[in-house]
């Protein structure tokens, strides 16, 4: 390499001179340093290889092993253990490379032998009325994993009841003034053996009359579910009531009606009635279940011509969330003094609109803006492209890495946003030309890129 200067002044002939060149540049060494494996060391606990400090751009491949051998297929970012690691300690080798750059790797250190896994399982229910001579079923919630074994047993008072081990149970009069309860083991290779037991059924005289109870509302995020019961006969002294979604209890979710949150979006929901009457068998009627709980039907559409109006009736103050289309989407703000005007991108948005907006405006190419509540969409947890994403919702925290912008020749754009509020929710930005790496900050709600892709390393 030389470089030449060339000087000059008014009245004078511009003259150049070259430098002696350097001796031929050699290829760089990559900043490497040691892997760490992060993540419950369990068999079905989904582990992830953290790279570390490398130079920034550095693109890594990955290979996992289990006492130092080889794990046929494993060579991504993540790794879930299954029965055949158990025990065995993991280790994982990073490969880095770049252009211009020797190519290293580095092997992380050992874990600790992966142990046995733990399956997630709901209580079972008995459905049905327990009276003499009816049917209890068990009803049973998903098991994560799903593809486990099951066995029941029923019980009398706590004792088990011989030979009934299916998943029904014929009432005798014998039992009468007596509990039933059923368990539900569930097993799978390398996992603990999971047992939980449903609430007691007490075992009396027979309703005439003990309806389904039925769901009212509209199932979209945000409205309100109720429940009725329908008529009995006799009448019960009292009912509990427990909501599902996709067929797993929510946590609290015992009264008469229910708020649908953003982690309902997408699932099906339902709910039990459970009666007590003294001297009556205990009731356990469960609802149908309702379609797939929908988007808030709070939204807006933007407009290419006209700016919004902020206010009851027109556009709520609240953050939406509009999903990624292929053209940029523009957006303005205006207040009473002031015209706040920003773009975001093509990819996931966000946008608040704040009580002091006089008017909003959004072009046609950003689509629809839905109100936003937490959990109501979860993206990639480790990797950002085009897009605004809500930190600690759609996208972990951590240091992540790019290789510098997708189309050659340009750069890259990022965000970090305090709250989304366009320009004034903006807490720092930078503009990306080559691999960079940054660091989501804890302060930060939010996180927006345009012309990267960012992948967690760290």
């Amino acid at each position: 390499m030389s470089v030449t200067v060339t000087g000059s002044a008014a009245g004078s002939t511009p003259t150049s001179t070259t430098s002696v060149e350097t001796p031929e540049i050699t290829i760089g060494t990559l900043t490497a340093s040691t892997p760490k494996i992060d993540g419950t060391v369990r068999v079905g606990s989904t582990l992830r290889a953290l790279a570390g400090s490398w130079t920034p751009g550095t693109r890594f491949t990955y290979r996992w092993y289990a006492d130092e051998a080889v794990i046929s297929g494993a060579t991504g970012f993540t790794f879930t253990p299954a029965a055949a690691q158990r025990g065995k300690r993991l280790t994982v080798r990073i490969f880095g490379s770049r252009a211009g750059y020797t190519a290293a790797s580095r092997l992380s250190g050992a874990t600790a032998p992966v142990a046995v896994g733990v399956i997630s399982q709901d209580l079972p229910v008995i459905v049905g009325p327990a009276a003499p001579g009816a049917t209890l079923a068990v009803s049973r919630p998903a098991a994560v994993p799903s593809d486990v074994s099951v066995s029941y047993r029923w019980r009398l008072d706590g004792r088990s009841i011989r030979g009934a081990t299916r998943s029904t149970l014929t009432m005798r009069s014998e039992w009468r003034g007596h509990d039933i309860t059923v368990s539900a083991s569930v097993a799978k290779s390398g996992y603990v053996v999971k047992t939980v037991t449903s609430a007691a059924a007490r075992v009396g005289g027979a309703y005439t009359r003990s309806p389904n109870p039925t769901i009212s509302g509209t199932t979209r995020v945000g409205s309100t579910l109720k429940v009725a019961r329908g008529t009995w006969s006799p009448t019960p002294t009292s009912f509990s009531f427990q909501w599902y979604a996709d067929g797993r209890r929510i946590a609290g979710a015992t009264s008469s009606s229910y708020t649908l949150t953003g982690a309902d979006y997408g699932k099906k929901i339902t709910v039990s009635a459970r009666s007590y009457r003294a001297g009556y068998g205990t009731v356990l009627r469960r609802s149908a279940a309702t379609g797939e709980v929908l988007a808030s039907a709070v939204r807006w559409v933007g407009d290419d011509d006209w700016a919004l109006p902020v206010g009851t009736g027109d556009i709520a103050p609240t953050t939406y969330i509009a999903q990624a289309g292929s053209a940029v989407c523009e957006t303005a703000r205006q207040s009473a003094t002031e015209v706040l005007a920003y773009n975001l991108g093509s990819g996931q948005r966000l946008f608040r609109v704040v009580g002091t907006d006089d008017s909003v405006f959004a072009s046609e190419s950003c689509g629809t803006w839905i109100k936003y509540y937490p959990g109501m969409v979860r993206t990639g947890a480790s990797t950002a492209a085009n897009g605004v994403y809500a930190l600690g919702d759609h996208l972990e925290r951590g240091v992540y890495s790019t290789t510098g912008p997708t189309n050659a020749g340009t750069s890259c754009r990022y965000t970090f946003y305090k709250g989304f509020e366009g320009a004034e929710g903006v807490l720092s930005r930078g503009e990306v030309s080559s691999a960079h790496t940054i660091t989501m900050p804890s302060s930060a709600a939010g996180f927006g890129t345009a012309g990267c892709s960012w992948k967690r390393i760290g």
